[in-house]
This record gives structure tokens, sequence and C-alpha cells, in this order.
């Protein structure tokens, strides 16, 4: 299948690319520096996202689609100031599910936050609080419109809420939790994300469904 991957040149999109060539999947990334995907042996459509004939382009030949799109920042710090739209990710999954009609393709996978949408209401008082005071509000506000834009959708698609990402790599893989249930931990590698999102695709699971998404909590002694 080629799949078209929506925030290609950030961290998780790069673990995606990895696990989706592994597994003899084609890609389609949109890249407005496509010399940051040199290493890839992938279709490459220069651009952004957030342009609608860009990902017009991109997405002919795809059988699905997966976004790992954020409203960044110029640094991790939460009151760093906007490195994108406001509106990044929402505009983003509106172009594709509109080019996803005219090519005839329902599937999509989203890496949202737990935190945005119906999750902001169970959200621990402390992690609202910092939200609410700091450029990480915007993040949080465009993944609640990416989740109404999708369930008010025909797509079939998947929103995986994420707590805190790591770089660090885990071999255990991700645990689905359904949203009204508390996740398995505080934090998801990137690369056990990557390797969640295509199974589903692969196996047509959780289709309609948001699902919290983390990796399995370690004991006592360390281990997982």
């Amino acid at each position: 299948m080629k799949i078209l991957i929506l925030g290609a040149t950030g961290r998780t999109g790069k673990h995606i690319i990895e696990e989706a060539i592994k597994r003899g999947h084609k890609i389609s990334a949109i890249a407005r520096n496509p010399e940051k995907l040199k290493d890839f042996k992938i279709d490459i459509t220069q651009g952004t996202p957030y342009d609608y004939e860009t990902v017009e382009g991109a997405i002919i030949g795809c059988g699905a689609v997966i976004n790992t799109l954020n409203v960044s920042r110029k640094s991790d710090n939460p009151w760093a100031s906007l490195a994108a739209p406001k509106d990044m990710i929402s505009k983003s999954v509106s172009n594709a599910l509109k080019a996803m009609e005219k090519v005839g393709i329902t599937r999509f996978v989203t890496l949202g936050a737990i935190g945005a949408g119906r999750s902001w209401k169970t959200t621990p008082v402390i992690l609202k609080f910092i939200v609410s005071i700091s450029n990480l509000k915007f993040a949080f506000l465009d993944h609640g419109k990416q989740e109404e834009i999708l369930e008010n959708s025909n797509m079939d698609y998947t929103i995986c809420r994420a707590p805190m990402l790591s770089d660090k790599i885990n071999n255990t893989g991700a645990v689905a939790t359904a949203e009204s249930e508390k996740p398995a931990s505080t934090v998801l590698s990137r690369n056990s994300a990557a390797e969640f999102f295509l199974k589903i695709i692969e196996n047509n699971e959780h289709i309609r469904e948001s699902v919290s998404l983390s990796n399995k909590p370690a004991n006592k002694t360390g281990r997982i």
C-alpha cells in the first residue's frame, strides 16, 4: 500500500517512514524542505499540507493517510513562540479529507493528544493549568478541532490520543485503551506509535474510534 504522511519531516513522521518501508509499503510525503527526507527512497511533494493543491497532488495512488502534524513551537518550551499557524492541524486535515473524497479512499489515522477534545474533562488539573497559560493551548485546541472534523466526516478514522511523546526507542509496543479508561502509562515512544499506526491500517482495526495510546508501564524493577 502507498500511504500519504502529513508531518513526515517531524520526529514521529520519520519513524513512520522507516517502519512503513520495513513492512513493504510505499510512502508519499509532503515537505517544505525535501532535503530533510533525502535519506529515504520515497515520493516527495514539495510544499505544505496547509495548501490543498499540494495535498491533492501528493495523495494520488495512496490508499491511506497518516497525520502527525502539530501546531509546532520554536522549541519544546511550552511558552516558546509558534512556528506554525494556529490551525495547522485542522486545516491540513480538512484538505486531506477533501482530497481523499476526490480519489475515493477513506482510511485516516491521526496522532492526537490526551487532553484534547472530550478528554479535556478528565485531564489532571495541573496539566490544564499549564496548557491554559502557555502556548500549548493552541495545539490542544487544534487537536480538538481535528477530532470534530473527523467525527463529522464519513471517513474510517482512528484518533490516537498520546500522552508525553518520547524519542527513546521502546520495543514492547503501544497499548490502546478506550477513551473512557485510564491510559496504561504517561509516555508513548515515537517508534511504538509508528508501529501501531501501520498495524491498525494493515488489519483494519479501531475504525471510527478514539483511543488513548501509550507504552506499557515499567514495573518496580524498572523492567517493562
